[in-house]
């Protein structure tokens, strides 16, 4: 799994900040979450594949979040793509892709599967869910979570030989959850030759928001949270007036659901220099990060 930063800019793209959007590659699957102003040259900045790209994820209808969707299903079409192409986002979605497809004469030789979605479970995929929750800003917005499902516990084989299981197909059978009868009837269950499963992965994309109390609950434990921080601690009313959260709001949020990794993004354009906020958001989450367009990041896998 596999997180790239392709804008974390908030509202107005600067020389060195593009708008909102992050991709997550999983297991060859492409996720695109928002999709700002220039996201499909940050694609090929990014080294990308388009035709990865299996969902998009729109957190609210700001343009901001949304204006880049019309040039990257454009460029998705001029590479042939047969697939359908799946777009989650708030009531309006639909919309605002057949308007845009009206105005600009978009016929995609693919299909555009496209759900407005309420908070709970959005999608369910190979080995995976994607869930939602709303948010407290000034458009209905909702944050997203994948989780994992947990993957089977390590396979001992000395264990295995000890009950007289042969290498081969059978290691295989045990590994995949399914239970033996050995030629002399005795029965082998995959708990006799496995350890306890292993917890999957978990990244949490937090949009355009006030500090929200679901939120926490909705990041516990999370491996990698997103969460927007637009604006420095001495501008948290106007972060409160403007519906966004300030860079120390966005790291308690983060320290009270227990995240492992936080990546800041959003960030305003009066915010050339960082060092402020940086220091602001680690006297809270003293591992906190300040995204950066283009950052990459890697969520490894649990070994337990």
């Amino acid at each position: 799994m596999k997180v790239t930063l392709l804008g974390t800019g908030g509202m107005i793209p600067t020389l060195y900040r593009n708008l909102p959007s992050i991709a997550l590659k999983r297991d060859g699957d492409l996720f695109l979450f928002d999709c700002g102003e220039g996201t499909q040259i940050q694609f090929i900045r990014a080294s990308l594949s388009f035709g990865k790209l299996f969902a998009i994820f729109l957190s609210h209808l700001h343009g901001d979040h949304v204006i880049g969707l019309p040039g990257l299903l454009m460029t998705i079409m001029q590479q042939s793509r047969e697939k359908p192409l799946l777009i989650f986002g708030p009531p309006g979605t639909r919309e605002y892709v057949d308007l845009f497809r009206k105005c600009l004469g978009f016929n995609p030789s693919y299909f555009l599967d496209i759900r407005e979605i309420a908070e709970g479970l959005v999608y369910s995929g190979n080995g995976f869910r994607m869930e939602a929750i709303a948010l407290d800003h000034r458009l209905p917005t909702f944050a997203f979570s994948l989780t994992e499902d947990s993957r089977p516990g390590c396979f001992f084989p000395e264990k295995a030989r000890e009950l007289g299981v042969p290498e081969g197909p059978l290691f295989g059978k045990l590994q995949r959850g399914e239970p033996l009868t050995l030629e002399n009837g005795k029965k082998v269950t995959p708990d006799m030759v496995m350890g306890p499963p292993r917890k999957g992965r978990k990244f949490v994309y937090v949009s355009d928001t006030r500090p929200c109390a679901p939120v926490i609950e909705f990041a516990r434990n999370a491996d990698f949270l997103i969460h927007e921080g637009m604006f420095s601690d001495d501008m948290e009313e106007d972060a409160r007036k403007k519906g966004h959260s300030t860079v120390s709001q966005a790291a308690r949020i983060a320290r009270e659901a227990g995240v492992k990794k936080l990546v800041i993004t959003h960030i305003s354009s009066r915010y050339r220099q960082i060092n402020e906020l940086l220091s602001q958001a680690r006297g809270v989450f003293p591992t906190a990060i300040i995204g950066k367009d283009l950052m990459e990041f890697d969520i490894p896998l649990h070994k337990e």
